[in-house]
């Protein structure tokens, strides 16, 4: 593999952007002496973690501000402790708390970064935070789920003990995103990390990297066009004269792809630049759900004279995604794709929530088969994405514009807010390769001409900031509203839909699909939402529960307790009737379930495959063997001489394409047996077998042989990605009894 170096630069201004409030991603410590150049610096890059102990308590009545709770001198001995990431709506004596509170925290500065440039960051705090250091206001942010810093370089204390004050409010008003309406469960508090991150006065801000392969088949490419945008701020008093050294390096073993590239800049006091590098990369990796592959783009910056005054390295990956004849074309291959979302709530932590939640459930859902998601209405923390990016799951990340009416719609200061959060979740996240697409919406009045407005603004916002990618929304008015909803303004159809509940009867699912594809023949469908809630008929807004009564809903008697055997059974057929639907209709490329696990909910929503604390419910079984690409068809059991014992397996995958769902080529998987004693203790054989590529609708069939063991025994054969997640399990007694 090789790099061939294309390079441009873009100095002076740039492009007329706006500084960005985005906290560049925490740095290790560089082994680099502290050296001064002129008036500039070289600092050791590193982070200063904040998380753990702060002081914390509410404020029902709103004084803090007017008792100046934010001095330094402020005595907060009475607060109570808490452990930041923090969110006081798990807190017993706080649950329902909607308001202001306050959080303080002292620390000091380690002497090596006295002359480095310091910016204090915060990867989410809900929702709106204003900010102190040392009785200094700093500045506010609204939002809370996105990023945002500011430069304490000149208000921190470099030899005393500082104090950091941040006030948080988690009101609802129908001027804020997510607004007022009824369900958005205001988790208030310092939900994400805080750090301070330090570096030389000349530092890059961030950097954008756009990776296209030249196909030449099926997940294969010769090459690939690497463009890259690296933003570089100077805030020192001087000009600097430097060089930006690039380098590739894969992922999976550190190998570097070639010498570094060096361009050199210039920039002025108080000015940001953008230098654009160009290489062309032979031979890639691509990246796929399946085969996760990644690269990491490392730039360095450095004087004239070579001396290192920073670094930053962004993890990418090579892909190319088209929508195209109403279908979804991966690295070429045209896929049909199954998913489902998940909030960010655990009853522990709530919305602060530590990776090992956010680990655990994302491999329950990948064991689930889990290959796309819209995550939730809302952007995700860094480890979700980075997850996703390592192992293979595409993701349409939104922000939580959700369930706006029409006035709010209006609203300019709802629209500028809206602007607001998108840029901030795109300029974060647009380098992660499980980024597919953006969502600007989530069931708003799209129907309506405020609608359409608002709709049109972001998405043109969206593209923009990131051309490279489709923009859609979630709309629930496509069974209603096809012909007025603002879905033509879009990329692709994002359909939400409760057919056989909310949205209508059984039948309807199949009408409204027809007329969306007749309205826009060439657009993918993708489900954005489907499931079944266990207390629909009794939500309120339904009318009499007795008039669903019938066949043609998914009724569930009133009173029926939200996890019972009625309501498993309502939604497992749902789920088996709905993609029996989507598989018929080949332009419907994805179907995303609602949801992963219960959540706190205002209204007590219960839609999940597993509960609140994560049991699995029988809904899990059922979602599990419908999004498996490949079942096992027969499993024939045969005494043989010499008292072996063998079978023979037949597997097929879904297919094909334009029939089935999920559907993919399976290129790398293999197949796992074991023979055990029933308690599973003793392995008495055991083996894995490679299986060919196989497309849709292929089928594959094996001979295995053991050596009896003699008396009972079971058979054990597991599917699994080339990943190292199973796919599907099956398990025979000695007699050749499946075992459920």
């Amino acid at each position: 593999m090789l790099l061939f170096p294309i390079i441009s630069l873009t100095s002076g201004c740039g492009k007329a952007e706006e500084p960005s409030t985005l906290p560049t991603e925490p740095e290790s410590i560089l082994p680099v002496v502290t050296h001064e150049v002129g008036a500039v610096y070289a600092i050791p890059q590193t982070s200063l973690d904040l998380t753990g102990e702060w002081r914390f308590t509410v404020d029902p009545g709103d004084f803090g501000a007017e008792e100046t709770w934010y001095d330094l001198t402020f005595d907060d001995s009475d607060w109570e402790i808490v452990t930041v990431p923090h969110t006081w709506s798990v807190m017993d004596a706080h649950a329902d708390y909607e308001g202001v509170a306050w959080y303080r925290k002292s620390f000091m500065l380690p002497g090596e970064l006295r002359n480095a440039h310091l910016r204090l960051g915060f990867e989410a705090v809900f929702y709106k935070a204003i900010v102190w250091l040392n009785g200094d206001y700093l500045g506010e942010h609204e939002g809370g789920y996105t990023p945002f810093e500011f430069d304490i370089s000149h208000v921190i204390d470099p030899d005393g003990e500082n104090s950091l004050v941040v006030r948080v409010d988690n009101v609802r008003s129908p001027n804020r995103i997510p607004d007022d309406f009824f369900d958005w469960w205001h988790y208030g508090g310092i939900v994400r990390d805080v750090s301070i991150e330090a570096t030389s006065s000349i530092y890059i801000e961030r950097q954008r990297i756009v990776a296209v392969p030249q196909l030449t088949g099926w997940n294969e490419a010769d090459n690939a066009t690497i463009t890259t945008n690296v933003f570089v701020i100077n805030t020192s008093p001087e000009i600097f004269e430097g060089m930006l050294s690039t380098r590739v390096i894969e992922e999976e073993g550190g190998q570097s792809i070639e010498e570094a590239q060096h361009v050199p800049f210039k920039i002025s006091p108080g000015e940001r630049v953008e230098v654009e590098i160009q290489v062309l990369m032979t031979d890639p990796k691509l990246w796929h759900f399946d085969h996760p592959n990644l690269y990491r783009w490392v730039t360095s910056l450095e004087s004239i004279e070579g001396e290192l005054f920073h670094t930053q390295e962004d993890i990418f990956g090579i892909r190319l995604i088209e929508l195209k004849e109403a279908r979804f074309f991966l690295n070429g291959e045209p896929v049909r794709l199954v998913g489902m979302t998940r909030h960010a709530d655990s009853p522990e932590y709530g919305l602060a929530e530590p990776v090992t939640i956010m680990a655990a459930d994302y491999e329950d859902m990948k064991r689930l088969n889990m290959v796309l998601s819209r995550p939730v209405h809302y952007p995700q923390a860094d480890f979700i994405l980075d997850y996703c990016d390592r192992n293979g799951i595409l993701l349409v990340p939104e922000i939580p514009a959700w369930q706006i009416q029409a006035g709010h719609l209006g609203n300019a200061e709802v629209r500028s807010i809206a602007n607001q959060q998108l840029r901030e979740m795109i300029l974060k996240d647009v380098n992660h390769p499980s980024i597919w697409a953006w969502s600007v919406a989530n069931e708003i009045d799209s129907n309506k001409g405020q609608g359409h407005q608002f709709v049109q603004e972001l998405v043109d916002a969206a593209k923009e900031l990131d051309p490279t990618r489709p923009v859609g929304f979630a709309s629930y008015k496509l069974f209603d509203y096809q012909e007025q909803d603002a879905t033509y303004l879009t990329d692709f159809v994002f359909m939400n839909e409760y057919a056989g509940s909310w949205h209508g009867t059984k039948g309807d699912l199949i009408e409204a699909l027809e007329l969306i594809h007749q309205l826009w023949p060439e657009k993918v469908v993708m489900i954005s939402e489907y499931g079944l809630e266990a207390g629909w008929t009794t939500s309120g807004w339904m009318g009499s529960p007795e008039q669903y009564d019938s066949d043609e809903y998914y009724y569930i008697d009133p009173g029926t307790p939200p996890y019972s055997e009625k309501v498993y059974a309502q939604r497992s057929q749902l789920i088996l009737d709905q993609l029996n639907v989507f598989r018929s209709k080949p332009y419907v490329v994805g179907a995303i379930f609602w949801t992963y696990q219960d959540y706190r909910s205002l209204n007590e929503f219960r839609m999940g495959i597993v509960d609140m604390d994560r049991n699995r419910t029988p809904v899990w079984d059922v979602i599990r063997e419908q999004y498996a690409p490949i079942l096992i068809d027969d499993v024939i059991f045969s005494n043989l001489a010499d008292d072996r014992q063998g079978v023979v397996v037949s597997l097929h995958t879904r297919g094909p394409v334009d029939e089935d769902m999920p559907a993919y080529t399976l290129r790398q998987y293999y197949l796992h047996w074991a023979v055990t004693s029933p308690d599973g203790e003793m392995t008495h054989a055991d083996g894995e077998i490679s299986l060919p590529t196989l497309a849709p609708g292929d089928t594959w069939s094996e001979d295995i042989e053991w050596k009896s063991p003699g008396g009972d025994y079971v058979l054990k054969l597991s599917v699994f990605r080339p990943t190292g997640f199973s796919v599907l399990e099956q398990t025979y007694d000695s007699n050749g009894i499946r075992i459920p």
